[in-house]
């Protein structure tokens, strides 16, 4: 069975960096989790797609929050991804039904709507450093090849796309991201243009139809000659547990937690996983302790 991976590498001598990455299982993990429409799955999973690839060149536990702050009906999209390649996420409505589009895909656009882009890098030395851009298109990919040319100065290639059947199962989702390195001569980069524009399939099919990230990589250079630096796997990851929510309602203050204990139970649900932690009677007193001491 083939799992999610995200492999790192060059081309064109070293003048190119290139990142593929297949979730088609980490999509589908967060389509279960949140009971998502298929157009809330394809843009949520565009999102941690995108938001794995970024993570790509991070180290140790940095991470990165991207955030699709839209007016459209999914009213917002956020994804959290690290160096681990574990990445969450979730869309503040997770049932959005809209037509197609035209050609027959899901509409994420009118999904999104217009708003801001906003990425935030956490470094190790625990600075957060955060760039902010209008979207673009609220496709995800062309948004995100905007926000690194404008905020970062990188010019970039990406692809993202997620597949989902008509029994809701996302049958495929990936993502590819092309940029040129120092020293790149102008043909490199009419390259790198020809590469997306040979392409007869979108990236989600290739992501089903492939066997694995070698497979894809030979649909999307075709005969150009690639190096392989890295492979990484990746997946749904949630950082939460009953002890961090604790802290959370901790932090509520004595008289809150009085009126819950009165209400004799809690339960707070994660907005990433959509864990469910009941919080008991018992529970709840030892946290009122925390709370005035």
């Amino acid at each position: 069975m083939q799992q999610d991976e995200l492999w790192i590498g060059t081309m064109l001598e070293g003048r190119a960096r290139w990142v593929a990455v297949r979730t088609t299982d980490t999509v589908e993990e967060a389509r279960k989790r949140h009971g998502l429409s298929p157009v809330a799955a394809a843009a949520l999973g565009r999102a941690m797609t995108g938001t794995l690839i970024l993570a790509s060149s991070l180290k140790g536990d940095e991470s990165v929050t991207l955030r699709i702050l839209g007016d459209g009906p999914l009213q917002g999209v956020v994804s959290v991804g690290n160096a681990l390649g574990e990445v969450r996420g979730y869309v503040r409505e997770p049932w959005v039904e809209l037509p197609l589009k035209p050609n027959g895909k899901l509409d994420v656009a009118t999904a999104v709507g217009a708003g801001e882009l906003a990425v935030s890098r956490s470094l190790q030395n625990g600075e957060v450093y955060t760039g902010m851009v209008p979207l673009v298109s609220g496709e995800v990919a062309e948004d995100l090849v905007h926000y690194l040319l404008s905020s970062e100065q990188i010019p970039s290639a990406m692809l993202l796309g997620v597949l989902v059947e008509k029994d809701y199962h996302v049958a495929g989702a990936g993502g590819f991201l092309m940029q040129p390195l120092p020293g790149a001569k102008d043909e490199d980069i009419q390259v790198l243009e020809d590469v997306l524009g040979q392409l007869k399939v979108g990236i989600s099919e290739l992501a089903a139809e492939s066997r694995g990230i070698d497979e894809m990589l030979g649909h999307l250079l075709g005969e150009l000659p690639y190096q392989v630096l890295e492979r990484r796997s990746v997946g749904f990851s949630c950082t939460c547990s009953k002890d961090r929510l604790g802290d959370s309602l901790v932090s509520l203050g004595r008289e809150e937690l009085e009126d819950l204990i009165s209400d004799g139970k809690a339960e707070m649900i994660c907005h990433f996983c959509n864990e469910h932690y009941l919080f008991s009677k018992e529970d709840l007193e030892v946290l009122r302790e925390r709370a005035e001491r």
